[in-house]
């Protein structure tokens, strides 16, 4: 065991006596001379500036333990001392310390050196001292304020800047030093030894009689005279190799940094900056240490912001030691974002690194995600990517999961190669015991994986680290762990014939459930900018005018988005000022999607024949369904993927909604509710069936007290769902007309103002929803008890659809109390069913026969105004017949969130006939996500779809513009075999159940 230091716990007098050594006489005698520089600053309380413009400025006197720093302020510290003359032919290290957390980042001739923190602080400035060495560097220091505890129910200060905040930081050392290697190799060999002996199952003679030895001849009065024979008593323990078949470690340097999390974007760019700067440094010194980097986005912004950096990087990079992994733009959460910006992320990380790098990633990457789909090892392998690795799912709060390297099948089908380090972090510090873990954890295979390094700004890798890593490699009483690059571990595997065990299916965190709900506006306006982004890119595509693919303005609003589905901004669980970005970034991807589709409808519109129609307009559905509705009360069938011209001065549609005091029925649905706002009857007049369970009411908001004991914003703790009441009145109902009523109340220091509507010849009952938040620690889900009889009910994921049991009779069952939906969850019977729709929601659990809908949330840490204000959104409650697909579930949630628009036009005799559409099918059950051009400029159009019902089928796919020839390709476009083409132009397609496929058309 160690202390909170690292240093080892001895168990025995010899070696009490001999950490002692350790830590009173070896590890101070490492630094020799020290010498005070000149130390002027420079202090910046607003954005960071550019190190041209930062040096530019007035520097004033400072010294140690003076103050600096206001909360997200920086300070730039110049440094300057002549070398004396007796240091000469010695190594020369600056010792620079601050009040935790501060950062720094080493700055010499305008070029980034190392990065500081409070877990690093000190470096080498001179290798060898030639004499009449002058140092003159600049240190860039960022006072990031420290957080609060993550216990639930403290609420968390804002941490935002604070302007005209005093100075929070304290410089606590500033020097430079004589640094002694010998005396530094002296302490890890005795840190290694004592590590050995702790973790000897019984008393090893031979390492107390090696710990005896060294405390005998180190002398300390002179460490460094006798250095070298402290070394020679412990060389023959460190010699001894491991046994035969010793389980074999790949240790890769990592430095896992969230894009953001308790910082905004703005530090995590500095964050990098530091970590890469420190990694680049060590593989000078370490041939063989290798350093793995896992978000290209990370990448992109030190070759916007640290080009001489950058390129150190790519120079690694083509050594082999810097190793760009993931494939992704940022590790994204997989369980919020759509499959088809889950593929973006890929196709934007791949693309990237093969334009820097000239390579592409063939892992997934994601130590700390919150959960992945049973549709991600189709996605990977359409990308060329045959290995996933985690570490998130060793959280589980009650079942351990069963493996480390495994087959991980997805709900296609397909198989990729998994692997959960079992050492159980992705921050590994190189300690005998974290590596101890591996093959006292590990499922009986030979070899694992143990990425190591500080990570959020500690730096990385350390050099202490590295040093650990080169004792362990061959040692007896440990594992053998190799400094090797990841692809090695990878090919190891790959060729051991042992068969893998294999999972099947999600990969669900028994943990961080909140983060379905929590951030609602996020969440909203994410789905926004997908659905916006696919109508823009669709529109952009098929504009008849010749204009130019708007490539730029559509891969800046991409990667905005994208970068805002980090898996701790998009969950929820960063602070007040990430979302305060991340609306910004939403608003401009909107604003961008809206314009781009505009102009595309618009020049779509000017080349559609309008003739013959008194007030001419064209409406456009962007879905993969064909729509009937209303457009200003007259009816219009849009095709999917297309546009119809409507006359609006037309005749009104006909269609009515009957209304009573308290029901409404529009020929298929007959609504009751009662003076509380609830739903207490819906009869299905198609079907002569009751839907909600008599005596049970629906639309039933239920508060839940909700303070998890730990991760706030991230967690729901299991004993909420008792824990709850169902809000009363007073209830203000109010009818409002045909198939609509209104229901105000208030509760707490909140209320909702919901209408409940009922649209002629719908069978969706809509409840658009204004909620007015201001609780804490409060949990709001609304629930409808259906008269259903099912142990499964029906989730949307990404690409596909999973089951799930409406049980709890296994530890498993039980622990998913609450799951991730997308638009929609459904329970059926045979014949008959009942889905509940939303159109920004992702939580849901359902018990039984009840259904319900996370709304919303209100955790104060570590943002204590999260989802604070006016949130609005809507659910639907959607009866049908047969099962989720034959039923029509999918055409009504993509209703519910996809909207048509309208394009008011001139009457003209244009070349594109009244209605049309520009993606056609002939089974439902193959659903088109994206229609785009190819990414590679060429002109082609690509289009991309799944199975969505679980069948096997054959479908007939054809374009409006005619094609010459049609290949399908992977998920960066590159072609796999050519698809013929029939006489009318059309492709057809023989899917498997929820086959992924991606179609290139020219």
């Amino acid at each position: 065991m160690s202390d909170a230091h690292g240093h080892v716990v001895p168990t025995s007098s010899t070696a009490r006596r001999a950490a002692a050594l350790l830590v009173d006489v070896v590890e101070p005698a490492v630094f020799g001379p020290v010498l005070a520089p000149e130390i002027t600053a420079r202090h910046l309380p607003g954005e960071p500036l550019p190190v041209d413009e930062a040096v530019a400025g007035a520097f004033g006197p400072f010294a140690v333990g003076d103050r600096w720093g206001p909360p997200w302020g920086t300070t730039w510290f110049r440094l300057r001392a002549a070398v004396p003359a007796g240091w000469t032919g010695r190594q020369v290290a600056l010792r620079f310390a601050a009040t935790e957390p501060a950062e720094g980042l080493v700055w010499r001739d305008g070029t980034p050196l190392v990065g500081l923190s409070w877990l690093r602080p000190d470096v080498v400035l001179i290798a060898r001292a030639a004499g009449g060495d002058v140092v003159d560097v600049y240190v860039e220091a960022a006072a990031n304020p420290a957080v609060p505890a993550h216990d639930a129910g403290i609420d968390w200060p804002l941490l935002l800047p604070e302007p005209g905040a005093g100075p929070g930081f304290v410089l606590l050392r500033c020097e430079l030093a004589v640094r002694r290697p010998d005396v530094y190799a002296l302490a890890a060999d005795l840190r290694a030894v004592l590590a050995l002996d702790a973790a000897a199952p019984g008393r090893d003679p031979d390492l107390l009689d090696a710990l005896d030895a060294v405390a005998a001849v180190v002398d300390p009065d002179d460490v460094q005279g006798s250095a070298e024979d402290g070394r020679s008593a412990l060389a023959g323990v460190l010699r001894r190799p491991a046994a035969t078949g010793t389980h074999r470690v790949t240790a890769v340097g990592h430095a896992h940094i969230d894009t953001a999390w308790l910082w905004p974007m703005r530090e995590t760019v500095r964050k990098c900056a530091r970590s890469f700067a420190n990694a680049v440094t060590l593989m000078a010194e370490y041939p063989e240490f290798a350093f793995v980097c896992s978000a290209a986005r990370h990448l992109a912004w030190v070759e916007e912001r640290y080009p001489a950096l950058f390129a150190r990087i790519a120079e690694r990079v083509a050594t082999g030691q810097f190793q760009p992994v993931g494939g992704m733009w940022v590790e994204a959460d997989c369980n919020l974002p759509s499959g088809e910006s889950l593929v973006r992320q890929i196709v934007h990380g791949q693309r990237w690194y093969m334009d820097r790098f000239g390579r592409e990633c063939t892992e997934m990457w994601l130590p700390d995600g919150f959960g992945f789909p049973a549709s991600l090892p189709q996605i990977m392998a359409e990308a060329g990517m045959g290995w996933f690795v985690s570490q998130k799912l060793c959280w589980n709060e009650v079942n351990a999961f069963p493996h480390h390297t495994f087959s991980w099948e997805g709900l296609d089908g397909t198989r990729v190669r998994a692997h959960f380090p079992p050492a159980d972090t992705y921050n590994g510090d190189m300690s005998l015991p974290e590596l101890l873990r591996a093959p006292a954890a590990h499922d009986g295979g030979a070899r694992s994986l143990y990425p190591f390094g500080y990570g959020d700004g500690g730096g990385g890798p350390t050099r202490d680290m590295v040093e650990a890593a080169r004792r362990a490699a061959d040692l007896a009483g440990a594992p053998q762990v190799a400094m090797e690059p990841l692809a090695a571990f990878f090919a190891a595997v790959e060729a051991d014939p042992s068969p893998l065990p294999v999972w099947r299916g999600e990969l669900y965190l028994e943990k961080h459930r909140g983060t379905f709900t929590s951030q609602a506006a996020t969440k909203a306006a994410n789905r926004r900018g997908e659905e916006l982004l696919a109508a823009a890119e669709l529109w952009s595509a098929v504009r008849p005018d010749g204009a130019p693919w708007p490539e730029a303005d559509l891969d800046r609003a991409w990667k905005l988005l994208l970068v805002n589905q980090f898996h701790d901004v998009l969950p929820g669980s960063s602070i007040h000022w990430v979302y305060e970005q991340a609306a910004a970034d939403h608003a401009e991807v909107q604003t961008t999607a809206g314009r781009l589709a505009s102009e595309a409808m618009a020049a779509v519109a000017a080349a559609v024949d309008t003739t013959g129609l008194a007030r001419p307009a064209v409406v456009f559905n962007p879905s993969p369904y064909a729509r009937h509705d209303l457009v200003d009360g007259v009816a219009v069938d849009v095709p999917a993927f297309g546009y119809a011209a409507v006359d609006l001065a037309g005749p009104v549609a006909t269609g009515e909604v009957e209304m009573g005091d308290d029901w409404m029925a529009n020929g298929h649905l007959r609504v009751a509710w009662d003076d509380r706002g609830r739903v207490t009857a819906v009869r299905d007049l198609d079907h002569d069936r009751e839907v909600m369970v008599p005596g049970r009411p629906g639309n039933a908001f239920h508060l839940h007290h909700d303070r998890p004991a730990e991760y706030d914003a991230w967690d729901v703790d299991r004993s909420y769902l008792e824990d709850y009441e169902e809000l009363g009145g007073p209830v203000e109902v109010a009818v409002e007309g045909p198939g609509r009523v209104r229901f105000r109340r208030s509760f707490g220091t909140s209320s909702i103002n919901q209408c409940l509507v009922l649209g002629p010849g719908s069978r969706r009952v809509d409840f658009v929803t204004e909620v007015d938040w201001h609780e804490r620690h409060r949990f709001l889900k609304v629930a409808f008890p259906v008269a259903v009889r099912t142990d499964r009910a029906t989730y949307e994921i990404q690409f596909g659809h999973v089951t799930r049991a409406t049980h709890e009779n296994t530890p498993f069952e039980k622990a998913r109390f609450e799951v991730c939906a997308h638009r929609w969850a459904d329970v059926s019977e045979t014949g008959y069913g009942v889905a509940l729709l939303n159109d920004c929601k992702y939580g849901y659990d359902v018990r039984g026969d009840v259904l319900r809908l996370s709304l919303l949330r209100s955790p104060t840490a570590p943002d204590p105004l999260c989802d604070q204000g006016r949130h609005r959104f809507t659910y639907a409650l959607l009866p049908h017949a047969g099962d989720p697909f034959t039923g029509g579930v999918l055409e009504a949630a993509t209703a519910l969130n996809v909207e048509l628009a309208v394009v008011a036009t001139g009457r003209h005799a244009g070349p594109l006939p009244a209605s049309q559409s520009f993606v056609s099918l002939d089974d439902p059950g193959f659903v088109v996500v994206a229609v785009k051009r190819a990414d590679d400029g060429s002109g082609d159009l690509v289009v991309r779809g799944h199975e969505a019902w679980g069948g096997r089928r054959q479908v007939r796919l054809r374009l409006g513009p005619p094609v010459a020839r049609a290949w399908r390709v992977d998920l960066l476009e590159r072609p796999r075999h050519e698809v013929p083409l029939d006489g009318d132009g059309a492709v057809v397609l023989p899917l498997r159940p929820f086959e992924l496929v991606t179609l290139r058309f020219h």
